[in-house]
């Protein structure tokens, strides 16, 4: 308990001690009083006794039982009560009631122990006169044999003031109970829960709640200290209200940008960082324990050593291996120094050049492949031309010949132009968010891409069946999905040296599998990572024989995306290789 507890409720805890004090000592007076009348009325009652018995053993042992007994029913009730018992328990006389009318004694407590020759004293409660009684009994031994004579006397007086006493003893102590928890009560309500309230708003306030809740007293001390604490608490909750929001403010423009901005000790622990920070270095977004050395960039650590060191800023790029990826990043690198306190901190800027850095790449690898596939054709195209221009009079037959050239390098031109159309045609979708998708069967467009096929598979003396076509639908659009299916069979059919190809259409955890399988020259393992990017084939030379462009699986994979599905290849056992497309069905879809 505190200091402040113990001074508020001393004056209630004395207050009832000295309470339970005085109840505790008039109980003991109460208790001794009791004790000494009953010790004295036990003595008087004994002595009485004993004087009856000198008066009626007499009479017994000269044979005056009549005597006796008219003694002991005339003796006046008011002073004494004498009962007169023989051997056998049966009242022989009664000066309070008709001896008729009593029950046998012989088992009564004090007339069992005046038998067997022991003078009893006994207070008990007296059924035949409804009320407390002392008894004592004593045995006389006559010539006419043996009996008790026992005196009574009332206690219902004696009773009734001790009961009394308790009673008001009680009293007191409820009364000075009732006393002490009003006293206490005024002092909880009034004086120790106020100050605890106010204590209580303090140290919200002290732990930054400051709209803590501070109530004010109708009246007392405490009232003035309360109507203070809370107008010092608003102008507070003003002043960090502005500071708030001009963190917040800081805080929304720091996480908004795509730039990492992390804030370093001297130490190199960090100290804040933004949203993009936390991105680029695996950070949860507040509190994380940081230091530069574990960065992964072991090329930045000499560099803010020497900025924080000599104050000079730097700029540069360095790289950033992480899960197996490899990041590009321009970071620059400055001081904050705090002038009251002179501490210096490290500020980095980084720029994930990754991105650009790859795009870059890939416009150039683009540019490089597409160059490359038309300058063959090109090159043909030409050497044809000339040809024909050189030998204008040259045979009819060189001449076809020369012409058929010509035709087939300009549908291979043709092909590319249509397919690199048809990949920019798939980003554009895969960027728009509003598609005009319907509801696509995929189990008629897959016998309608088979269909088309088998034409040219009989010509290639290669069989084409459909071994499985459960019915499926997805959300899409139905000829784009098709010249996928086509893309695959096609592939099959070109390159894979296979005399039986299977197509088949299977659902599995709510989503279509297509599946185009063929038991061929199957793709080596090294080959199946980059099989579905642009411009790359297995065999080159033998790709551009047959007309392809290298576009059909890039073509494939980016219409599966679009459709929210996915493009995969898998050998198979036995040789060959397996072509997947697979796709969410629709929700209605059982």
């Amino acid at each position: 308990m505190k200091y402040r507890d113990k001074i508020l409720f001393g004056l209630p805890v004395m207050a009832a001690i000295v309470v339970v004090a005085f109840a505790a000592l008039l109980y003991w007076q109460t208790s001794r009083f009791e004790s000494a009348y009953i010790n004295d009325a036990t003595n008087n009652i004994a002595l009485q006794g004993r004087l009856v018995s000198s008066i009626i053993a007499p009479m017994l042992n000269a044979g005056k039982i009549d005597a006796a007994i008219e003694f002991c029913n005339n003796f006046d009730r008011n002073a004494l009560r004498l009962s007169l018992i023989d051997a056998s328990g049966k009242v022989a006389a009664d000066s309070a009631e008709n001896p008729a009318f009593l029950d046998n004694h012989l088992h009564r407590t004090e007339i069992e122990a005046a038998f067997s020759g022991i003078p009893t004293s006994i207070i008990r409660y007296s059924e035949s006169l409804n009320q407390w009684m002392l008894y004592h009994a004593i045995q006389l031994k006559t010539t006419h044999g043996n009996y008790v004579l026992r005196a009574a006397v009332s206690t219902d007086h004696a009773s009734r003031v001790i009961t009394l006493a308790k009673w008001n003893m009680l009293l007191a102590l409820l009364l000075g109970g009732v006393s002490v928890l009003a006293l206490a009560l005024y002092i909880i309500s009034r004086v120790r829960r106020p100050l605890l309230a106010l204590q209580n708003a303090a140290a919200d306030i002290a732990n930054g709640k400051l709209d803590a809740h501070i109530i004010i007293p109708p009246g007392g001390m405490v009232r003035d200290l309360a109507i203070d604490i809370s107008a010092m608490t608003e102008q507070l909750q003003t002043h960090l209200t502005r500071a708030k929001a001009e963190r917040n403010e800081k805080n929304a423009i720091l996480n908004t940008m795509s730039e990492a901005v992390l804030l370093f000790a001297a130490s190199g622990d960090v100290i804040r960082y933004n949203r993009a920070a936390a991105a680029l270095f695996c950070l949860p977004e507040h509190d994380a324990r940081f230091n530069l050395a574990r960065c992964g960039i072991p090329e930045l650590l000499p560099a803010a050593h020497k900025t924080l060191q000599q104050g000079a800023s730097f700029e540069n790029e360095f790289i950033l291996n992480r899960d197996g990826a490899t990041l590009t990043l321009f970071i620059k690198g400055c001081i904050l120094e705090e002038s009251e306190t002179a501490t210096k901190r490290l500020l980095l800027t980084i720029t994930d050049l990754t991105n650009l850095s790859r795009l870059e790449s890939f416009r150039s690898d683009f540019v490089a492949n597409v160059s490359h596939e038309i300058k063959t054709p090109l090159t043909c195209i030409i050497a044809a031309v000339e040809a024909l221009l050189e030998e204008p009079s040259s045979s009819s037959e060189q001449t076809v010949k020369l012409l058929k050239i010509l035709k087939n390098q300009c549908q291979r031109l043709n092909n590319l132009v249509e397919d690199i159309l048809s990949l920019a045609a798939l980003e554009r979708q895969q960027l728009d968010p509003q598609r005009n998708f319907a509801t696509v069967e995929l189990d008629t467009m897959l016998i309608n891409a088979v269909n088309l096929c088998l034409e040219k598979a009989k010509k290639t003396g290669i069989e084409l069946a459909v071994i499985e076509n459960q019915p499926a639908s997805c959300s899409g659009d139905g000829q784009i999905m098709e010249q996928a299916l086509l893309n695959l069979i096609n592939n099959a059919l070109k390159y894979s040296r296979s005399s039986k190809i299977e197509v088949s259409l299977s659902k599995q955890d709510n989503r279509a599998i297509i599946e185009v399988r063929d038991y061929g020259i199957g793709i080596a393992p090294e080959h199946q990572s980059r099989i579905f990017e642009r411009f790359y084939r297995v065999h080159r030379e033998r790709s551009r024989e047959l007309g392809g462009t290298g576009l059909g699986l890039a073509i494939v994979k980016h219409i599966a995306q679009l459709h929210g599905g996915t493009a995969e290849l898998a050998n198979t056992p036995g040789g060959g290789c397996s072509f997947r497309i697979i796709l969410p069905q629709s929700m209605s879809q059982p």
